[in-house]
């Protein structure tokens, strides 16, 4: 229903564009002026001349790795594993361990510096691929390096792995300590070197966020929910890391089960326990025992994440200083479009894991449900159910998926997120018992993780290639907003990696603990 020539401008001008609008003289593109952001020497734009930057990423990697080490050797020191590492040297002191450490943690650290930079990550970034780095030396390290040195062989048995949980949480909290320190000693990474500091209004809005979030768990869960104390200081740190927060919804509930998971390891494994002369608890056996606040600490991340995007939406109305930015305008964004978008990609995520689904509670569910049992009627419920997921992914997600690879790394985490949030929560619920958070369920539940990781990817990877027709281009009405929907594309870009890296360390941490349980 186009009439010939309608909306198209003579010279070709794509539709929404008029000819030469935001195309200065010479060829720059839209949205950018000529030279703007182009630093002599020819660098492009967003991308600053990088000479001297890994030296710069070294010289604060090395002591940011220090700063971690510092902190993981502390509990080394407190469980007594600082000899071991001190037979690399031939000495069995443990100040000669702990001297080797901080020298292996100075080199990781260094490592780590030239692994983000040019990453162009915020500090949220920053600390989710430290966590997923942390757990990626813990495989090349205790488990292949250390045994190799003491003349042993790699651990690579799930039982060999399972003793050295303590160690696998050490290198997590090794993550969280040098990213941090790396933050604070390399500075923004910025192409404009532009940094935004949270004002107090954002963190008053974070500890409010995550303060409503834990009464809410608190009020539902009960006894389940987790310290009322780790809700305003998770919302504080959101705050604190991502003073910005305009990725939408389903970004918003994706880093926020990140941060449930991080919350999860420092507050209820490490600090909790020692500020109630508990000790760590970094064993196997209590982190099983433990393991039953971890869905609470991903639903309070996720929950604080949601809050803080309404109270942050609602800030505009209050003063102009919180200004959102532009997000652009696409021809078929609607909700009604994305949702039934969401719909086609979950009724296709349904049907490729239906089998699975089938093995596990659906077909209890939907006689629960339905009052008739069979095959037939447990597809139809699973399919369902997908449908509806799909549908919420759509409403959440729509304009998130940049490109096939970020769209993955989405449904990935959306589909954990309905793991915790299915077969360990609501499907119990339906059959008339209480959320199956403990390992033992957990482990009893892998078949389901696999079906929902499966979904989540085909999920994404879906809703991506039904909306990539509609998602470009931006129709931005000036440069300024052009600019504006490039940083937010790069910002998305950028989150993919480090949201990856720490969905990686979440599920090897949740399976070393949950199988044998």
């Amino acid at each position: 229903m186009n009439a010939e020539g309608f909306g198209e401008p003579q010279g070709g001008a794509p539709m929404g564009r008029p000819e030469g609008f935001g195309e200065p003289q010479g060829g720059a593109p839209m949205g950018r002026p000529e030279g703007f952001g182009e630093p002599q020497g020819g660098a492009p734009m967003g991308r600053p001349d990088r000479r001297g930057s890994a030296a710069r990423a070294v010289a604060a990697g090395a002591p940011a790795g220090m700063a971690g080490g510092l902190l993981f050797g502390l509990a080394m020191a407190h469980i007594g594993t600082l000899p071991t590492v001190a037979n690399l040297v031939g000495s069995g002191s443990s100040k000669a361990g702990f001297a080797v450490h901080m020298a292996i943690s100075a080199a990781v650290g260094a490592g780590f510096g030239l692994l983000v930079r040019g990453q162009r990550c915020g500090p949220a970034e920053t600390l989710f691929l430290g966590v997923g780095y942390g757990a990626l030396w813990w495989c090349i390290g205790p488990l292949t390096l250390l045994p190799l040195a003491l003349g042993q062989p790699p651990a690579w048995q799930l039982q060999a792995a399972q003793q050295q949980f303590p160690s696998l949480v050490g290198h997590l909290l090794y993550g969280v300590g040098t990213a941090l320190a790396f933050v604070v000693l390399h500075g923004p990474d910025d192409p404009a070197g532009r940094t935004r500091s949270p004002t107090a209004g954002a963190l008053l809005r974070g500890a409010l966020a995550g303060g409503l979030a834990a009464l809410l768990l608190q009020w539902v869960l009960q006894d389940r929910s987790p310290a009322l104390v780790l809700g305003p200081a998770l919302g504080v740190v959101l705050a604190a890391l991502a003073p910005r927060t305009s990725q939408g919804a389903g970004a918003a509930l994706v880093r926020g089960q990140a941060y449930g998971f991080v919350a999860w390891v420092i507050g209820e494994l490490t600090i909790l326990p020692l500020l109630g002369d508990a000790g760590l608890r970094w064993s196997l056996e209590e982190a099983r025992a433990s393991f039953v606040s971890l869905p609470g600490c991903l639903l309070l991340g996720a929950v604080t994440a949601l809050a803080r995007e309404c109270l942050d939406g609602l800030a505009p109305m209050l003063s102009s200083e919180h200004l959102r930015a532009y997000r652009g305008a696409t021809a078929g964004s609607g909700v009604l479009a994305a949702g039934l978008r969401g719909a086609i990609a979950g009724l296709l995520g349904g049907a490729v894991i239906s089998e699975l689904m089938l093995q596990g509670a659906v077909p209890a569910v939907a006689e629960r449900l339905t009052g008739s049992g069979g095959l037939l009627v447990g597809f139809a419920v699973n399919l369902a159910i997908a449908v509806a997921i799909g549908v919420s992914y759509g409403l959440l997600f729509r304009r998130l998926g940049q490109d096939v690879t970020c769209a993955l790394g989405w449904g990935l985490s959306y589909g954990f997120l309905w793991w915790v949030l299915g077969p360990l929560t609501l499907l119990p619920a339906l059959l008339g018992s209480e959320p199956q958070w403990t390992a033992a369920a957990a482990g009893g539940a892998l078949t389901a993780l696999a079906g929902h990781l499966v979904y989540g990817a085909c999920l994404g990877v879906a809703f991506h290639l039904l909306e990539a027709p509609f998602g470009v281009p931006w129709l931005a009405r000036t440069r300024s907003e052009a600019l504006r929907a490039q940083r937010r594309l790069d910002a998305l870009l950028a989150a993919t990696p480090a949201l990856s890296a720490l969905l990686v360390a979440m599920l090897l941490t949740v399976l070393v603990v949950v199988v044998g349980a």
